[in-house]
């Protein structure tokens, strides 16, 4: 029954293959933790979920792809990145040959654009690539490549899992010494490396594959102590992991040692055990395979009737996977198994069903095994006739195995034939193509001639259109200039204004106390002897002497109040509010959500005096009772609003008017490059303002704060 070692080994093959498992989970909470990174870690992040998850879910992929989009800003760079993981859906799609284009193109590009460590996994990808299509030579060329890269740029798991892809590589290729070298290389990086949280499942999983494919090289050099014991690592890994698929794929690697050493019965209870792993996993070819071994072990060893348990658990899901090779094989253990305890009519129809099967698929292997049973079970009956036509049978069908071999050979040999055919056909057409080249030569010149005339009229066009486009430039660009001195009047407007108001200030309010507070003190020299007046004109001194305070802290405040700039907008804010409603000409309330942090510098400033600006011209013009200003910090954008209950006012008669009030608030939102939405009528109650900041913009004004500070 050589058919049950072979099974074994297909499964063992298959356990060593790459089985994907998803390791980093696209979640909500992993969405939200990606706009707290940097731009760099984003990037990086989001071109690894895109790789892993085009094995598993092209949707999930593309709503990636579409981030990485809004997140990489080099044009260049998100191009090469989108043709690496092009490769990998094309891999997984298993379009070999656009696959191992796309990989090609994605490597050369990322080197073009600086980003080497991007393009040493996309050659990482490349080496598995060649390892699951058999070509081990190309596996380790392009895992070593791989290897210089990450070498230069301490990339420790991409060290890990290329020196594990190079050891496969070896071990495929029979040179143990040498995959034992690689391998060991990456558990001493592996034992050493801590990963980020974000990487542990990663870092799990490279794990489990190099003690995994440890033990398959010791299995294969002959150790097979040293190939259980890193099976058994590997299936610690796995299971940590949640990767049951695997963890039943090494199973079957370990049934096919105990199967080696002659302990069928261990072989079995380690078949059993990877049925376990796949039930839970739903991977039904994997427990087909199980169910089909251990109907052959079980008949080997004597135990017939749990043959029969496990052929028509194994002839049931060969039939939903619609795999009649493996129901024909099933049906001969069955047959084994029933002959073995005396059913023999039952034996003979299972023999015969099997028969039926592989005629239907024309799978001579499985119609010779059943050939040789009905052959062997005659002998054992004496009944020689029968035996003799069966073992007839068997030979024929050999023959047509080999005849069948003989004429794929001679088709071969065909095909060589007919290639030198053509290659001497193509060498006359070769001839006669000489002969018309002369022709084809005068009439490339009047087509070349045509085409330079036709590349000719382009350029005229071209240039035509570009004079007229610097043109449209040059007129976009003046615009700018006067829209930008415009801006800078309206400053120096507003700067002039101040003086003017701080001067007035001084004069009138500082310079009449200050000369009162003089005549007191000359007062209080000319009554020495008068202590009551002196009293009095001390105390009257006093009471100036904390007006004066008074106002001098009213002018400081009016130019820039010293809450704003120590405490911050909010509290600012809340100062000034509050000697507004003092005056109880009108109320203002404000209302603030999210903002429990400073803003830079210059969003600050700009908020307020916006405020303060709008708040001015409610009072003077609006006759309001109430305004509502509210502060509220969303995600992507901070939005001020600010509603009144006054009579509206026109909107244009605003812009155009002779003060700086519209100009000055327009320099400011422009300054914090925010977008602002005036929603008011003339004679219609209640107004509002809008202003927008994107988030993006408020953080880079905190970056230039920062860079100054």
């Amino acid at each position: 029954m050589n058919y049950i070692k072979t099974a074994i080994l297909m499964m063992a093959f298959m356990a060593s293959s790459h089985i994907y498992s998803q390791d980093i989970i696209y979640s909500d909470s992993l969405k939200k933790a990606l706009t707290k990174m940097r731009r760099e870690e984003q990037v990086n992040l989001l071109w690894t979920l895109a790789r892993e998850y085009a094995f598993v879910d092209s949707t999930a992929t593309i709503e990636i792809i579409h981030q990485l989009e809004q997140t990489e800003t080099d044009v260049k760079k998100l191009e090469a990145m989108k043709m690496g993981i092009e490769a990998n859906l094309l891999d997984a799609n298993n379009q070999t040959l656009q696959a191992k284009k796309s990989y090609l193109t994605a490597y050369e590009q990322l080197l073009s654009n600086d980003e080497p460590e991007k393009a040493a996994q996309v050659l990482n990808d490349l080496s598995t690539f060649y390892g699951l299509h058999g070509e081990f030579d190309s596996l380790k060329y392009f895992a070593q490549e791989a290897v210089k890269i990450f070498i230069d740029h301490k990339d420790t798991m991409g060290l890990i899992s290329n020196y594990s892809n190079i050891g496969r590589a070896y071990q495929l290729m029979g040179q143990f010494d040498s995959a034992i070298v690689n391998l060991y290389k990456a558990i001493d990086l592996m034992e050493a490396y801590t990963p980020t949280p974000v990487l542990q499942k990663t870092h799990l999983r490279y794990q489990g594959n190099v003690f995994n494919n440890l033990g398959i090289a010791y299995v294969e050099h002959g150790d097979l102590e040293n190939g259980i014991k890193f099976y058994l690592k590997a299936t610690e890994k796995k299971v940590a992991l949640g990767d049951l698929t695997e963890v039943g794929n090494i199973m079957i690697n370990i049934g096919g040692v105990k199967f080696d050493e002659g302990d069928p019965i261990a072989a079995r209870a380690y078949l059993d055990s990877a049925s376990f792993y796949y039930e839970k996993t739903n991977y039904s070819l994997g427990l087909l395979m199980c169910k089909t071994n251990s109907a052959a072990v079980s008949n080997m060893v004597g135990e017939h009737a749990k043959a029969i348990e496990y052929s028509k658990d194994g002839a049931q899901i060969a039939k939903q996977l619609d795999d009649q090779t493996n129901v024909a094989l099933n049906y001969i253990h069955l047959g084994t198994a029933h002959w073995r305890l005396g059913n023999k009519e039952l034996a003979y129809t299972y023999l015969d069903s099997s028969a039926m099967v592989s005629q239907a698929i024309d799978s001579k292997r499985v119609m010779n095994e059943v050939q040789n049973l009905r052959y062997e079970f005659a002998l054992e009956e004496k009944d020689f006739e029968r035996a003799l036509n069966y073992r007839n049978e068997f030979f024929a069908t050999k023959d047509s195995m080999y005849q069948t071999q003989k004429s794929r050979e001679i088709s071969e040999l065909e095909t060589q034939y007919k290639t030198a055919e053509k290659e001497q056909e193509i060498a006359f057409l070769e001839q006669e193509n000489k002969l018309k080249e002369a022709t084809i030569q005068r009439n490339t010149f009047l087509l070349i001639g045509l085409v330079v005339l036709i590349i000719l009229l382009i350029v005229i066009f071209y240039f035509i259109r570009y004079r007229t486009r610097q043109q449209h430039l040059a007129v976009l660009q003046e615009q700018k200039i006067r829209m930008r001195e415009s801006q800078m009047q309206a400053v120096i407007d507003s700067q002039e204004t101040e003086r003017k108001r701080f001067a007035t200030d001084l004069h009138d309010g500082m310079g009449q106390l200050i000369s009162a507070l003089n005549l007191n003190i000359q007062s209080m020299n000319e009554t020495a002897g008068d202590k009551d007046k002196r009293d009095k004109l001390y105390n009257n001194s006093t009471t100036l002497l904390k007006d004066i305070h008074t106002e001098i802290r009213n002018i400081a405040f009016n130019l820039m109040p010293q809450t704003l700039m120590k405490a911050g907008l909010i509290e600012g804010l809340e100062e000034l509010i509050h000697r507004i409603n003092r005056t109880e000409k009108i109320q203002v309330h404000l209302s603030v959500y999210d903002l429990d942090h400073r803003l830079p510098e210059v969003v600050e400033v700009s908020i307020y005096r916006i405020i303060q600006e709008f708040l001015s011209n409610i009072m003077k013009y609006s006759q309001a009772e109430n305004v509502y200003i509210g502060i509220t910090n969303h995600e992507d954008e901070l939005v001020l609003t600010i509603e009144d209950d006054g009579i509206g006012y026109d909107i244009e008669k605003f812009k155009v008017s002779e003060g700086n009030g519209w100009r000055n608030i327009n320099s400011r939102v422009n300054l914090i490059k925010g977008e602002l939405d005036i929603d008011t009528t003339e004679g219609r109650k209640g107004s509002s303002v809008v202003i927008n900041i994107d988030a993006k913009h408020i953080e880079k004004m905190r970056s230039a704060d920062v860079a100054t500070n």
